[in-house]
């Protein structure tokens, strides 16, 4: 059993990331995993200023959470729109208050997108970025036209579903052989 950390990275009202991630939830729960999801919309983390790591002023209480949470998970999985060819500004400012607990973590990544590219751009950077963080960047699966694939929270193509499940199996043989 494998216990993974969900971080949903946008906080845009009307965002449609939230149900691939419910999914992923739900299907990593089905397969027996633990889960925790880390939903920034419902986080107060305000502009970068301290690191977790420093003394110089206190840590956000959400970036402490999201510190221990990262620590205590087997691995770690994003999951992002795609805005403007990159991440969400608010994503990116969370993953960059922590940097000694990401160290050697397995990554795995959702990108999401109204069109049909289904975040690969957001991919990209994803990858970049948890690199250049210390983790090991590992499997993905892109959620194209995210309007139709959903219908009220609820996933209602068949196709995505077995994509999502393959991608679960995949993010859980990652953490397996790194860990």
């Amino acid at each position: 059993m494998t216990d993974f950390l969900i971080i949903v990275g946008s906080t845009r009202k009307g965002r449609r990331s939230i149900h691939a991630a419910e999914e992923v939830d739900t299907v990593l729960q089905e397969q027996g995993h633990q889960t925790t999801l880390f939903d920034l919309k419902e986080k107060e983390i305000p502009f970068l200023g301290n690191r977790s790591y420093t003394d110089e002023e206190p840590v956000p209480e959400d970036i402490q959470e999201l510190s221990q949470l990262v620590q205590d998970s087997d691995g770690i999985m994003i999951i992002s729109p795609e805005y403007n060819h990159s991440i969400p500004g608010v994503l990116k400012n969370a993953l960059d208050y922590l940097y000694p607990e990401y160290s050697d973590k397995p990554f795995s990544y959702v990108t999401t997108s109204a069109g049909g590219f289904g975040g690969v751009r957001a991919l990209g950077h994803l990858q970049d970025i948890t690199l250049a963080l210390g983790g090991f960047p590992g499997p993905s699966v892109q959620i194209s036209d995210i309007g139709s694939v959903f219908e009220d929270g609820e996933l209602v193509d068949k196709e995505t579903r077995e994509r999502v499940e393959q991608f679960a199996d995949k993010a859980d043989q990652h953490v397996r052989k790194l860990n």
